[in-house]
């Protein structure tokens, strides 16, 4: 009876040992930590997420990193890996060319972490204790953030004005001036500028200020179409033919209604480089309503509310409305279409958002708040604060879904502060 008792305990110990896929928990090294304040953690999925995976968020931070073809990855960081067996020792942040969007998991290595911030890095620093089948034992700790100077140059000179985001140096970037009134011999002002992407035919973004002499409501609309615009090359120029028959609005991204203190300043949003196919129940509606609305704000410089308010504007380039057919027809009586790269019957890129960037000042204090829309025939025909709010956004979300850094003038512990939240209430509605 014993010899059966034992051959049985012995058959059901191999038995459950043959299930237990992982390794025997006491195999698993401990992960001791080498620096005061640091959290330990077992990532899955480094020889295959199929067989587990997970992610690791920094609690500073609050974006995941992961393993992905047995290397660190996420998006927005890069890692650069350093000699060294302990975090502690770690007190050098490398160059930033030694930081790379993935970087391979390998045993006993420490590796600075940086996270883009568009307006600083949030750095940390990690240590890989153990890699035991699909699971690697590691040590985070955050480390001091670091600045990044993104005050634009262009050609020797600051393109400081405060409404400017920060530039790249890939796409043209432009200047226009307009007379502030239209007596002759009067002051020439920024009217606004853009940043052009050729191989788009379509701008980045167009910025531009409200004060007291811009937000001025002193002429009418000119609707001076077909203009060449004589800073961007023929070549790459978006032409009158090109929005002809179809099916949408020609959408300005910086208003018609924006620029209304001069004549000139007027005529100079009709150039192609500032508009964009819009569908028409978007642009007309929804999209006209909040224009209305940030003008109203602009406006308000006038009588003191605000000193200025800085605006950003304009359609998301890579991110494409493909394979679309609207239902509401354009005023040329054709519906809405694009194809599968996202481009109209006239080849122009139709972006599936557009966005808006504020940034108001009085006395010196700011308050910032941002706008990301769907560019769509189902929004609200008669929008007000609680359907724009639906939208609303904080700089740095938007900045997170474009990858412009938007203020980026702006003294670093301002931007900071104002990009990271926004707040209704900080606005008169």
């Amino acid at each position: 009876m014993k010899q059966l008792s034992y051959l049985l305990f012995l058959l059901a110990g191999l038995w459950l040992a043959g299930c237990d896929d992982s390794s025997d928990a006491s195999l698993i090294p401990e992960i001791m930590p080498t620096e005061q304040g640091s959290d330990t953690y077992v990532m899955k999925g480094y020889e295959s997420a199929g067989n587990g995976f997970n992610v690791y968020k920094p609690e500073a931070i609050g974006t995941p990193f992961y393993i992905k073809s047995k290397a660190f990855t996420g998006r927005n960081y890069a890692f650069a890996p350093v000699s060294g067996e302990s975090l502690e020792g770690l007190t050098t942040v490398p160059a930033a060319n030694a930081f790379s969007e993935n970087a391979e998991v390998k045993p006993a290595t420490c590796y600075w972490v940086r996270f883009n911030r568009y307006n600083y890095y949030q750095m940390g620093k990690l240590r890989v204790a153990y890699i035991n089948g699909n699971e690697v034992g590691i040590e985070y700790v955050a480390a001091d953030d670091v600045d990044v100077n993104n005050a634009n140059v262009v050609n020797g000179n600051k393109a400081d004005n405060l409404e400017v985001p920060a530039l790249n140096t890939a796409n043209q970037y432009i200047e226009y001036y307009a007379s502030v009134s239209d007596e002759e011999g009067a002051e020439q002002v920024l009217n606004f500028s853009l940043e052009y992407i050729a191989s788009k035919k379509h701008s980045a973004w167009v910025a531009f200020e409200f004060d007291p002499i811009t937000s001025q409501d002193n002429v009418k609309r000119t609707n001076e179409w077909e203009q060449d615009d004589p800073n961007i090359d023929n070549s790459v120029e978006v032409t009158e033919s090109m929005h002809k028959s179809d099916g949408y609005d020609k959408g300005h991204i910086c208003a018609s209604e924006d620029r209304v203190y001069s004549t000139s300043a007027n005529k100079q949003t009709f150039y192609y480089s500032n508009i964009s196919p819009q569908i028409g129940s978007f642009n007309q509606k929804y999209w006209a309503a909040l224009e209305k609305q940030v003008q109203t704000w602009g406006r308000s410089t006038g009588n003191g509310v605000y000193d200025k308010l800085y605006v950003v504007k304009g359609g998301t380039t890579d991110r494409l409305l493909t394979n679309f057919t609207g239902v509401k027809k354009a005023n040329d009586g054709l519906y809405p279409t694009t194809n599968a790269e996202g481009l109209t019957p006239g080849g122009l890129i139709c972006p599936s958002y557009y966005y808006m960037a504020l940034l108001s000042e009085k006395a010196g204090v700011y308050h910032a708040i941002a706008f990301f829309v769907p560019h769509s025939e189902l929004l609200p025909d008669n929008p007000g604060k609680n359907e724009f709010m639906v939208y609303a956004v904080s700089i740095e979300s938007l900045e997170y879904e474009t990858g412009i850094d938007f203020f980026c003038n702006l003294p670093n512990e301002i931007e900071k502060k104002v990009e990271a939240v926004y707040n209704a209430e900080d606005w008169i509605w």
